[in-house]
């Protein structure tokens, strides 16, 4: 896939999806929006994938949010966040934090089911100062953080930055890592996770999410319903307890 925005790579089942704007700070603009969009597209539809890995080129930011500059300049066509929520994946995606994270670029922040970030990371919120209404990011951060913290991004808007570790203290982000081990310990984390069943990780993921939607009971209901149909229809669910028993490695089917 030819792409002006970001870098798709592909290999040992994981994509690689890098936000390659590092002289705008990997801020996104209309084009950079559509090309997440169709990468996302190739992670949910191409079989091959199992895990996907987003981050941005350079080691300043992350992604800058939306693009002030060229929305000053021409508004915006493409509304749709460019993060893997907004596009129905449901394979894992790890977040792999190399730089400053603001605005717009949370969405791939909360979207993510893993978020690994190198020491010097850092969550900015500046929305308010834009005169933008900072709603459609904390709708997934308030499932992830305390609102206390959530506020503090909006409202301290510079001034309430978070840095990696207080992420990491508050329990979104999963590891610290210095900034020269980020990128092989997402793979790692991906490589290990590629090699689980895509039919029973997808299936886990994506009743997680699904129970995030509706009250405690409800989410009862909805999290059987993803275990009982994986256990009465797909292979994986008696191959991984039969190659356990044997001591061998198990057979997963890929659809």
């Amino acid at each position: 896939m030819d792409f002006q925005r970001i870098l798709f790579d592909v290999s040992d089942h994981i994509a690689t999806i890098t936000i390659n704007r590092p002289e705008r700070l990997n801020a996104t603009d209309d084009l950079t929006r559509t090309e997440l969009g169709q990468a996302w597209a190739r992670v949910r539809e191409d079989s091959d994938i199992r895990v996907a890995i987003i981050t941005g080129a350079g080691d300043r930011a992350f992604s800058a949010g939306q693009d002030i500059r060229a929305t000053a300049q021409s508004g915006i066509r493409n509304k749709v966040p460019g993060s893997r929520l907004h596009h129905n994946v449901w394979k894992p995606v790890i977040c792999a934090l190399n730089g400053m994270v603001v605005g717009g670029g949370l969405h791939q922040v909360a979207d993510a089911d893993l978020i690994i970030a190198a020491e010097h990371a850092e969550l900015i919120d500046t929305h308010l100062m834009v005169g933008n209404v900072f709603a459609l990011e904390p709708t997934v951060l308030l499932r992830r953080m305390p609102l206390s913290m959530v506020m503090q991004l909006a409202l301290m808007t510079k001034d309430g930055r978070i840095s990696a570790q207080r992420g990491y203290e508050i329990g979104l982000i999963n590891e610290v890592v210095p900034a020269d081990r980020l990128q092989e310990r997402a793979r790692e984390i991906a490589l290990a996770i590629a090699k689980l069943s895509p039919a029973t990780v997808q299936a886990s993921i994506k009743g997680m999410w699904a129970s995030l939607d509706v009250g405690l009971h409800a989410a009862h209901d909805v999290a059987y319903r993803y275990v009982l149909q994986h256990q009465m229809t797909h292979p994986d669910y008696l191959e991984g307890m039969k190659a356990f028993a044997e001591k061998r490695e198990p057979q997963w089917v890929v659809d």
